[in-house]
């Protein structure tokens, strides 16, 4: 980074200014690199999203710095911009979080990544680089290995909720016998018709209790086999 900023000096531009250049680049790669991971996945907040978001929050520090050396004269709070980017991206982490028709909450973990962007932001703004390097490095390996963790313990947890949607209300009789037999405590059961793809259905969002670890995978297979049964979910 500091060979970038001598290079920068090189063409006449100020040392403050090529430290500024710096930071913004580096901001706008990392959070480009963090949204790339969300936005494979679908996820309303992606690459673009996230670049700005630690672009932004670069900017602010860098401004903050600006003001404290340029204009205060090292007078002044330096660290009162700073705490405003953490509680002001708030709202746009709330605005990512939504509740589905089944009452499934999403979004959360893509607010959260908008959270520690602005953070990462603002360390790099800072200039604090290596600090920000290596929160990158961090951020990025366990996205991926907390989610092959999260995959191996939900598809055996004890708790499963999944939607079903029947062609008949007697489906429903077949599946409370189903639970009976293998010793499954339904927990939660919700009838919302305007959930349904096909209006004459009965469909349900169902919570049960396992008792015991086995794949949801199977519970689904077994569940799809019932007559009548026309789409089943987990959630």
């Amino acid at each position: 980074m500091e060979n970038f900023c001598r290079l920068l000096m090189n063409c006449g531009i100020s040392e403050f200014e090529a430290s500024a250049i710096a930071k913004m680049l580096l901001a706008s790669i990392c959070g480009g690199l963090i949204g790339a991971e969300r936005e494979m996945k679908g996820r309303p907040a992606g690459l673009k999203t996230f670049s700005l978001v630690c672009l932004g929050a670069t900017l602010i520090m860098i401004t903050n710095d600006y003001i404290f050396k340029y204009v205060t004269n090292g007078t002044g709070d330096i660290v009162r911009m700073a705490a405003q980017v953490i509680s002001g991206i708030g709202f746009l982490g709330a605005g990512s979080i939504m509740v589905t028709g089944h009452n499934q909450v999403k979004g959360l973990t893509t607010a959260a990544a908008l959270w520690v962007t602005a953070a990462l932001g603002i360390t790099i703004g800072s200039g604090f680089y290596q600090g920000a390097i290596a929160g990158l490095l961090i951020i990025y390996i366990s996205s991926f290995i907390y989610k092959y963790i999260d995959y191996r313990i939900m598809r055996g947890a004890r708790t499963m909720r999944f939607y079903i949607e029947s062609e008949k209300e007697e489906v429903m009789l077949h599946l409370i016998e189903y639970f009976k037999k293998h010793d499954i405590k339904v927990t939660s059961l919700q009838r919302k018709s305007e959930n349904k793809w096909y209006s004459p259905d009965a469909c349900a969002t169902i919570e049960i209790y396992l008792g015991k670890r086995v794949l949801h995978q199977l519970v689904i297979d077994d569940i799809k086999k019932l007559d009548g049964v026309r789409y089943v979910e987990e959630l």
